[in-house]
């Protein structure tokens, strides 16, 4: 069973991973294969924002299948993901007290799909609007989200270290976020430094 929750994991994974090499210069490589189709990607900035959404997605996804997994465990009880080695996504997010967020007593997972939406709907303002002020601030909820969402994955993993096991999942979604952030952060210095529209130009044939 872990084989096919570690597949599973892949394939849920496989947006982010696409989404964020269309945000980086290898972009304009993987481009003409798929311009035709979206337009948008023949420029810096359309295969930007587009590499975000693909990776909000993919966290998005992720976070949903890690609640699930609780939901789950919680009512049916039995193995997931469960491993003998290092990597358990059951120990981790199965566990009676770090399972859930502190204070508000919600699944990890639940707590992740939330913050991934929000995520999502501001990536999908600056999509809309890339020039406007609401794409700027779009960009700055990305940035507080995803840097306050650092201080969590440090809690999480303390969290993993005291029970000696690693949850896959989680660190799909960990990675998703840090993905973000670093996006979202190129792109704001991109709009502080005036560079933003020029992004937006077709590239050059």
């Amino acid at each position: 069973m872990a084989v096919n929750a570690n597949l599973i994991l892949a394939v849920e994974a496989i947006p982010m991973m696409v989404g964020f090499l269309l945000t980086l210069p290898i972009g304009a490589r993987l481009a003409p294969l798929l311009s035709k189709t979206w337009p948008s990607l023949g420029s810096v900035r359309g295969r930007q924002i587009a590499g975000l959404l693909l990776v909000m997605l993919s966290g998005l996804i992720v976070s949903a299948h890690t609640w699930w997994i609780h939901e789950r465990l919680s009512q049916l009880g039995g193995d997931f993901c469960a491993s003998d080695g290092l990597f358990s996504c059951d120990d981790v997010i199965g566990h009676d007290t770090y399972g859930y967020a502190p204070l508000i007593g919600l699944p990890w997972g639940l707590v992740g799909v939330g913050v991934f939406t929000v995520l999502l709907y501001a990536g999908l303002v600056l999509q809309k609007e890339p020039d406007a002020p609401n794409g700027r601030r779009a960009v700055q909820a990305m940035l507080l989200l995803t840097g306050g969402g650092m201080g969590v994955i440090l809690l999480l993993v303390s969290y993993e270290i005291r029970i000696e096991k690693l949850c896959q999942y989680c660190s799909t979604a960990h990675l998703a976020n840090v993905l973000v952030l670093v996006t979202s952060w190129r792109m704001w210095r991109m709009m502080e430094n005036g560079t933003w529209s020029d992004a937006a130009r077709p590239d050059p044939k």
